[in-house]
């Protein structure tokens, strides 16, 4: 049995590609959450993919959108919600994110990202504009600092969505028996 009652979300960040949405898909079905993909959602409700959202409103309103839509989304309760991979880039959105959510930064590499967006033949608007893998690197590098205010980081190179989820539900699990265990709860 899952004891994970400190917690009312999970909120999944990390670079594009870094497996928010498998994950957080997996995460879901071991706890008996709700999952929300928050680009799906934009998507859903702009009636337009990412991309051209990014293209023909430009990036600054598809940050405000995303906020926005955001503000909804970890308001539910028992739901597991991929961000979408700028998200994080925000103060705003992280004082948004209630008390009793449990963050995780889904890490992986440069190369890492690059082979699994390029593979899932999904269209990532920020990977038009990389000419290399350094690139690719200075701008994961640039956001590593917004990732890690996340409460625990997770290798999401090392085994499948399945593994990845059933480990966060064990740091869930550790970091609760933490808090029942001190005098006091």
């Amino acid at each position: 049995m899952v004891n994970v009652d400190q917690f009312s979300n999970v909120l999944l960040v990390g670079f594009m590609a870094s497996g928010k949405s498998a994950v957080g898909q997996e995460l879901a079905t071991l706890l008996g959450w709700d999952f929300s993909d928050m680009d799906a959602v934009i998507e859903e409700r702009y009636g337009l993919p990412i991309n051209l959202l990014f293209e023909k409103k430009g990036q600054g309103y598809f940050r405000r959108i995303e906020s926005e839509v955001s503000l909804d989304l970890v308001s539910l309760s028992s739901t597991v919600l991929a961000t979408g991979g700028g998200w994080a880039l925000s103060d705003q959105n992280w004082k948004s994110v209630p008390s009793a959510t449990f963050t995780v930064w889904l890490k992986v590499t440069p190369e890492g990202a690059f082979n699994r967006a390029k593979s899932d033949g999904s269209v990532r608007p920020l990977l038009n504009g990389i000419d290399s893998m350094e690139s690719l690197s200075v701008l994961l590098e640039s956001r590593s600092e917004w990732y890690s205010r996340a409460q625990c980081s997770v290798d999401s190179e090392t085994g499948n969505p399945n593994d990845i989820a059933q480990g966060i539900v064990h740091l869930m699990e550790k970091r609760n028996s933490l808090v029942e265990s001190q005098p006091g709860s």
